[in-house]
């Protein structure tokens, strides 16, 4: 299986260069796990301070990564930081500080996190397996607006925070450590150097859409299934809020049972009536098609389907959404040719 999030591949390997050769203590509350952090493509970010609390023991922490610009993707890991205690108890809350490059402003917050969620799906990634868990970062995200994110990372991504932090005043020459005359200008050339002239083009024309962090969260009720006899037996999915995994098909009762959010790309292996060679299946899907076609049909969480048609060539894949009503055949998506 292809796993889209890099991050958790170099995770994982990093997580071996380490030696490390336990990820929870005796006591079941501490696990080696470091902490990371993640921004937006097309809108670069830069953590000034950030700190996660650990349980039990507010007055210290593992910081958050900071003074790189972040800008490889919503969910996607920037560092990798091998600093502190191998086995630490796991936090319970998040002081975090930065700077929005193309708003020109900081950001400041402070957050209560679900200590017992964390604690749970730490507890169950070790469970599953105790040499290679499930989670081994914590990773927080900051965006325009002020939106915080956090997310478990490792052999997958999970969500488990999503905040808002404010608006603050803060020194920008001690913040950035620069000295210089225009801020205005080392802003956009910051911009420019990270991701583009034409991104800071249409920055200035278009704006920026606050929103669109938040509305990556929501949630719908869908399966995914396959127009074909012969299907795959797993495939990966990553989602536009910043989670992935790799599922088993059929989906079992789990995801059946639960709502989740429009996925952004998904992976899977499948042969041709089942027989011969296999052929590898990676599709990105168009954000505003998808996002649209879901809250089109699926808007009032009626049952929705997201069909796949695999075919050779490739590019004649077909892919369409429906619920008991309805039927969206999208257009816009890609399958990678290799």
């Amino acid at each position: 299986m292809v796993k889209f999030r890099k991050q958790a591949q170099l995770a994982a390997f990093l997580l071996l260069l380490t030696g490390c050769t336990t990820t929870m203590s005796n006591n079941d509350t501490e696990f080696d796990w470091k902490a990371t952090e993640s921004g937006p493509e097309n809108y670069p970010m830069q953590i000034i301070d950030g700190t996660f609390r650990y349980h039990g023991d507010p007055d210290n922490g593992l910081y958050v990564p900071s003074g790189a610009a972040l800008y490889e993707g919503w969910g996607i890991m920037r560092s990798s930081h091998n600093v502190g205690p191998d086995l630490k108890p796991l936090p319970d809350k998040l002081d975090i500080t930065y700077f929005s490059f193309a708003e020109n402003k900081f950001y400041q917050g402070s957050f209560d996190l679900p200590y017992e969620k964390i604690l749970s799906l730490f507890r169950e990634g070790v469970e599953h397996n105790k040499e290679d868990p499930t989670y081994q970062r914590i990773m927080v995200g900051v965006a325009p607006g002020g939106a915080v994110a956090v997310w478990l990372l490792g052999n997958g991504i999970k969500e488990v925070f999503f905040g808002q932090a404010l608006e603050a005043d803060i020194d920008w020459e001690k913040a950035i450590e620069i000295d210089l005359e225009d801020r205005e200008e080392f802003v956009k050339e910051e911009i420019v150097d990270t991701v583009g002239p034409e991104v800071l083009a249409d920055i200035q024309k278009n704006g920026i859409p606050f929103h669109q962090w938040a509305l990556y969260r929501t949630q719908y009720n869908w399966l995914p299934t396959f127009a074909v006899s012969h299907t795959p037996k797993e495939f990966g999915m990553a989602f536009y809020n910043g989670e992935s995994g790799n599922f088993d098909f059929p989906v079992d009762q789990t995801f059946i049972s639960s709502t989740h959010p429009v996925p952004k790309n998904i992976d899977f292996s499948y042969a041709i009536n089942g027989q011969g060679k296999k052929y590898l299946y990676i599709i990105h899907f168009d954000e505003r098609e998808i996002l649209d076609a879901f809250d089109r049909l699926g808007g009032n969480q009626e049952p929705l389907q997201l069909e796949f048609d695999p075919k050779i060539p490739k590019n004649s894949t077909q892919i369409r959404l429906r619920n008991d009503k309805e039927v969206i055949t999208l257009k816009k998506f890609i399958v990678e040719e290799f």
